[in-house]
C-alpha cells in the first residue's frame, strides 16, 4: 500500500469517527429537545419564550452539525486517497443521518409521517451508494490491452510493380511477399478487478474502523458538552 492510501485510510477512519461521534451528539440533543422541550425551543428575542434551549443542548446540537460536516469532509478526502468516488462519502453520511432523524421521529415523538419521509430519503441515498459500488465492481477502470504475443489480424497482399512497394519485392510475375499488420485488442484482465476489490475493501473497513471508534468516543464526547 502506498503512502497515498495509507494516509487516505488513516483519513477514512477519522473521519468516520468523527462523523459517528458528532451525529451522536446531535441525535442526544435532539432527543433532549422532544423529551424536555416539547418538541422544540428557542433563545434570544424580544418575546417571552416559552421553552428556552439548554446550553448543554445548544452545545450538543451546534457541535454535532458543524463538527458532523467538518468530519465527513475528512472522511470525503480519505475516500478519495483511497480510490473511492469523494461522493460516496457523502451517500453514506447521508444515509446515517436521515435514517436515524427518521427512527428518532418515528420512536421519540410519535411524528409517524416525517419520521417515514425522513427514512425515505435515507433509503434513496442507500441506493444510489449500493449502485455506485456494485457498478465500480461490476466495470473496473483502467482496462489493460495484451498486445505482446498477438497473431496478425489484417493481412494485405501488394501486387507486383506497385508504385509505393518497398524495394526488394517480387517481380517479373513472381507473387510478391505478403504485408502484415497487428492490431491491438483489448482483452479482459483480472488486474482492474482486483484493483476494485482492493479499493472498496479497504474503504469498507476503515468506514467500520471509524464507526467503531466514533461509538467509543461519543460517550464522553457527548458528557463533556453537557
Amino acid at each position: 500500500m502506498t503512502a497515498r492510501r495509507i494516509t487516505g485510510f488513516l483519513l477514512a477512519i477519522a473521519g468516520a469517527a468523527g462523523f459517528t461521534a458528532c451525529l451522536k451528539a446531535m441525535l442526544a440533543g435532539f432527543r433532549d429537545v422532544i423529551k424536555v422541550d416539547g418538541g422544540y425551543c428557542a433563545s434570544g428575542g424580544p418575546y417571552v419564550i416559552a421553552h428556552q434551549c439548554s446550553n448543554a443542548d445548544i452545545r450538543l446540537l451546534l457541535i454535532g452539525i458543524f463538527g458532523g460536516l467538518l468530519a465527513v469532509a475528512v472522511y470525503a478526502i480519505g475516500t478519495a486517497m483511497l480510490g473511492k468516488p469523494a461522493s460516496s462519502a457523502g451517500l453514506l453520511a447521508w444515509t446515517a443521518l436521515f435514517g436515524l432523524l427518521g427512527w428518532n421521529f418515528i420512536a421519540t415523538h410519535g411524528s409517524v409521517i416525517t419520521g417515514v419521509v425522513f427514512l425515505v430519503m435515507a433509503l434513496g441515498g442507500f441506493v444510489v451508494l449500493l449502485s455506485s459500488v456494485t457498478s465500480d465492481l461490476r466495470n473496473p477502470r483502467r482496462p489493460s490491452s495484451a498486445v505482446a504475443g498477438m497473431q496478425p489480424l489484417v493481412r494485405a497482399a501488394v501486387p507486383p510493380g506497385f508504385p509505393n512497394a518497398s524495394p526488394g519485392l517480387g517481380t517479373g510475375g513472381q507473387q510478391s511477399p505478403v504485408a502484415t499488420m497487428t492490431v491491438p485488442t483489448t482483452v479482459p484482465s483480472p488486474a482492474p478487478r482486483a484493483s476494485a476489490l482492493a479499493r472498496t475493501g479497504a474503504w469498507l473497513f476503515a468506514t467500520v474502523a471509524g464507526l467503531g471508534l466514533g461509538l467509543a468516543l461519543s460517550a464522553a464526547l457527548i458528557t463533556a458538552l453537557r
